[in-house]
């Protein structure tokens, strides 16, 4: 137990989780409890860094996305699932597509609209009420790992999609050799996903996200690990962050496939509704 948390793993799927499940909502007290969370206080200053990493980022993800689903149509569509204060929402604006993020912190998403002109939405997915099949591309960065229920979110996420419409899916991987390691030596048996609950409520490795996604009905594209400084992939502030010795372990470990984040394309069949 830590803190009154237990870390669960289903003894069928292995899938790691919280209980009791926390649910957090919309509200000023979630953003003041997302505080203690790094990558909201980074977001918080939205500094030019995170803007250029974010452009760079946004326009390899949408090259990738736009190969996988045959060239797509016309009027592309983007939604960034937790997209804070929407640097990436941003980004993919200026690359000319119609962008839409949502975020359950008012703060961030209030200085979003304020600062960056962006059609940010303060709601969880099923409550943002989008019309389905209309997004050609939808993302999950850092966030499946801390959603109640990643399965109704990725059920959601198809009927969002447009045949042959894109997601992409990036958690960490609780099969990294790193974490692994830890384990093994009792330094990680308080954390889920890498970190101390609530922060994150569940834990996934490359079969229990691959179960996940197919379940929802998503076709999986591709399924590799990297590592926290991967500048395709990461925030500007992992790439800030990283120590010369740990990203050599990181390294390391992604080439035996054992890398610590797991990164999931995934696609809708292009005949289903």
């Amino acid at each position: 137990m830590v803190d009154g948390w237990h870390i669960g793993r289903c003894r069928r799927c292995s899938l790691m989780y919280l209980n009791p499940m926390p649910f957090f909502a919309p509200s000023e007290e979630f953003s003041r409890l997302s505080l203690g969370f790094q990558y909201t206080r980074f977001q918080r200053n939205i500094p030019p860094e995170a803007l250029r990493h974010d452009a760079m980022q946004m326009r390899q993800q949408i090259k990738m996305a736009t190969q996988m689903g045959n060239g797509m149509a016309r009027t592309e569509r983007f939604l960034d699932i937790g997209c804070g204060s929407g640097s990436s929402v941003r980004a993919v604006a200026d690359i000319g597509w119609d962008a839409i993020g949502i975020d359950i912190d008012p703060v961030l998403v209030e200085l979003g609209r304020s600062k960056l002109d962006v059609d940010l939405r303060c709601a969880t997915l099923q409550e943002s009420h989008l019309d389905g099949n209309q997004f050609q591309f939808i993302r999950l960065r850092d966030v499946i790992e801390h959603l109640p229920n990643p399965y109704g979110v990725l059920v959601e996420v198809k009927r969002l999609l447009v045949p042959g419409g894109v997601a992409l899916i990036v958690t960490p991987n609780e099969a990294a050799l790193a974490t692994q390691v830890k384990r093994r030596l009792g330094l990680a048996k308080d954390t889920i996903a890498t970190v101390a609950p609530p922060h994150h409520v569940h834990g996934f490795t490359p079969e229990t996200l691959s179960r996940t996604i197919q379940r929802a009905g998503l076709h999986i594209r591709e399924l590799t690990t990297t590592t926290p400084v991967d500048p395709r992939y990461v925030t500007a502030r992992n790439m800030s962050s990283a120590r010369t010795l740990l990203v050599l372990v990181w390294r390391l470990a992604n080439v035996v496939h054992k890398g610590s984040m797991l990164i999931a394309w995934a696609q809708k069949d292009s005949c289903s509704n």
